[in-house]
């Protein structure tokens, strides 16, 4: 955090509050106060300024004691917590048990040949990875071990797992599918599983927590973790608020809207919803040029923050677990009852997601009857916008537990989540669901589900990353390069699209046209386009640009001392992965550069036991088995050098 002076902290602070006092003095003088946001008032809400801070819901519950005892309760109170027997739903292994008796077996992974098992040991939560004997089902021959801090997940559908390394936070590859009552690998290990070093960044934590803070220029380095998602989150900064109050100014907010701290029924509709996707949009988060995810607040659009790009096919029927507000946005309901003034809300006439959702009550305690309510507001049989008449079923049954939803909202599995039934948000006819994979039909690209006419560029590196991150369809890569035609000048994105193809001499072209500010993750590029051109001291400047852009990376770390160790700089390469071990001790690559450090400086035994840490991490890694096996090759142990070689 960036230094302030205390003194100039309280004139920053008194100016503030003078003239927001001054202003809520005014807005009581005008009786005609409106809620509209215009153009002339972008900021409607004062704590949309970037200079409130946040005061974290301790402070909120001293003044909303009665809402935060609900709130808690709710997915998003339970959303993330410290790893306790209260906080997980999972099921564990009675270990006194026969075998197959057990509640909690160890699953198998027939592509790795790992067993992977959740225990409690005392009251810390483990996950255990191992691997045993084909034929003797007991006989481990390898295994690790990940204390688990943190759940995320209210359990209503998952309960995933976060291990940490010093401040660096992963995925554990283990998921608890509640709905179900089993374990399994966490959704997209199917595909790939890649045990232990799946990264938590802020694009995953922010939608499951409050505010998070993640080092500067890092990804998964994070320096603060709250335990929960908070009012915050929906309301706003609350320092500007709570500093009011405390001053003993006041709103009578039955007349008057408090622009101290967001109020969502305040908000235009396309504000409120913007809310909600925020989280509730599972799909490809571009953020915009400059931005970073916590940029966003409460009252902003959320398109002039990042855009959030998903597939379109030709049957739209396809649906993933987190795309509630997508869904929802394609009802003929939120269409036909939002026609009208983008700018302003109407609860009798607009139909957001609070007409439905008190986010201050869990959906397990609330009333059916209020979604039955809110459903019969507009389709009332007397009413020539409904077709409540015509429904089929008899009252008591159209008004049983599952309500309306149970036919206009029918549960399915998601596309993308194994073991998961959630309800399809688009309001319709009741039809036949059929399979998913039947019903997704021709992939026709992705669009921008929060802005209707995205950047070009923007587009452009939302087909790269889609196809990178989450499906190498070539589609994906055919619509990328024909919008980069029109786009030649978009340099950073070209260097992309020929990285993915493998074409590293135009990346070395490209580079040369690169000016100004350059991600990380450019230079990263150049800099193994040069090393795959053998032009090893290119490539050490730009591993080095990528390496200081963000510091915190242990990969470009570890691929920067890479370079170093084949330029024969061993002291500059020992001393860059001393000082990251400092702060991570389990990352695989640092280890085995940091043996081949040792290695040439002579020092096999040490050489040895970096390798050998890099196995313990991972038996499957081949590199730190072509090492060990090299090391034994030249001491003379044959045989253990074709044991590893074999391995390599």
């Amino acid at each position: 955090m960036k230094y302030q002076s205390p003194v100039l902290a309280f004139w920053r602070s008194s100016l503030l509050l003078i003239g927001i006092g001054m202003a809520v003095f005014f807005s009581f003088c005008n009786t005609q106060e409106t809620i509209v946001s215009s153009d002339k008032d972008s900021l409607y809400f004062w704590n949309l300024h970037d200079t409130v801070d946040y005061v974290g819901m301790q402070e909120c519950k001293t003044c909303h004691h009665e809402i935060h005892q609900t709130f808690v309760h709710t997915g998003m109170g339970q959303s993330f917590d410290r790893a306790s027997p209260e906080k997980s739903k999972g099921k564990f292994p009675i270990m006194h048990l026969p075998w197959k008796e057990r509640r909690g077996t160890p699953i198998y992974d027939p592509k790795t040949g790992f067993h992977y098992q959740a225990f409690w040991r005392n009251d810390s939560l483990f996950i255990r990875q191992y691997e045993s004997d084909a034929q003797q089902r007991n006989l481990v021959t390898f295994m690790r071990e990940e204390y688990i801090p943190y759940i995320i997940g209210s359990g209503q559908h998952t309960n995933s797992h976060f291990w940490t390394d010093g401040s660096y936070v992963y995925q554990a590859p283990l998921t608890f599918y509640t709905q179900k009552g089993i374990w399994d690998l966490p959704p997209g290990y199917e595909q790939q599983n890649i045990g232990f070093n799946r990264k938590i960044d802020m694009e995953c934590m922010s939608c499951h927590n409050a505010m998070p803070k993640v080092a500067k220029n890092a990804k998964n380095f994070f320096e603060k973790i709250p335990l929960g998602i908070d009012c915050e989150r929906c309301h706003g900064p609350g320092e500007l608020h709570v500093n009011l109050k405390k001053q003993g100014i006041l709103v009578d907010t039955s007349k008057y809207a408090d622009r101290s701290i967001v109020n969502p029924k305040r908000l235009p509709y396309r504000l409120q919803v913007d809310i909600c996707q925020r989280c509730h949009l599972q799909g490809n988060n571009v953020l915009k040029e400059g931005k970073h995810f916590d940029d966003f607040r409460p009252g902003m659009a959320l398109k002039d923050v990042f855009e959030i790009y998903m597939p379109k096919y030709e049957n739209e029927d396809y649906f993933v677990m987190a795309g509630h507000a997508d869904r929802f946005q394609k009802s003929a309901c939120f269409i036909g009852s939002n026609k009208g003034d983008a700018e302003a809300y109407n609860p009798n006439l607009n139909f957001t997601c609070i007409n439905c959702h008190n986010p201050h009550v869990s959906v397990k305690a609330t009333n059916n009857e209020r979604f039955n309510n809110t459903c019969v507001g507009c389709h009332q049989a007397e009413s020539k916008r409904s077709a409540l008449h015509d429904c089929k079923l008899p009252k008591a049954k159209r008004i049983h537990k599952a309500g309306c939803v149970g036919c206009h909202m029918p549960g399915s599995s998601a596309e993308d989540i194994p073991h998961v039934m959630v309800h399809d948000h688009k309001i319709q006819r009741p039809k036949a669901t059929g399979d998913i994979e039947s019903r997704k039909g021709k992939l026709l690209g992705l669009y921008a589900v929060n802005n209707p006419t995205p950047d070009a560029k923007d587009e452009i590196r939302a087909y790269l990353s889609y196809f990178e991150k989450f499906d190498p369809n070539p589609l994906y890569l055919q619509k990328a390069g024909t919008l980069l035609q029109k786009h030649p000048d978009a340099y950073t994105s070209r260097i992309h699209e020929a990285y993915i193809k493998g074409n590293f001499k135009d990346i070395v072209m490209l580079s040369k046209q690169l000016s100004g500010a350059i991600d990380a993750w450019t230079c990263y590029r150049v800099a193994k386009s040069h090393d795959q051109q053998q032009q090893l001291k290119l490539a050490l400047v730009w591993y080095e640009k990528a390496r200081e852009l963000q510091k915190k990376e242990p990969d470009f770390v570890a691929e920067f001392a890479n370079a170093l160790i084949r330029d024969r700089q061993l002291a500059k390469a020992k001393q860059l992965l001393e000082q990251q071990l400092k702060g991570v001790q389990k990352h695989e690559l640092t280890w085995i550069n940091l043996g081949s450090v040792y290695f040439l400086e002579g020092n096999k035994s040490q050489a040895k036991k970096c390798y050998e840490r890099a196995l313990q991490l991972n038996p499957r890694n081949k590199q730190a088995h072509l090492y060990l096996s090299e090391l034994y090759d030249s001491v003379g142990d044959i045989e253990k050098s074709r044991f590893h070689k074999q391995r390599s």
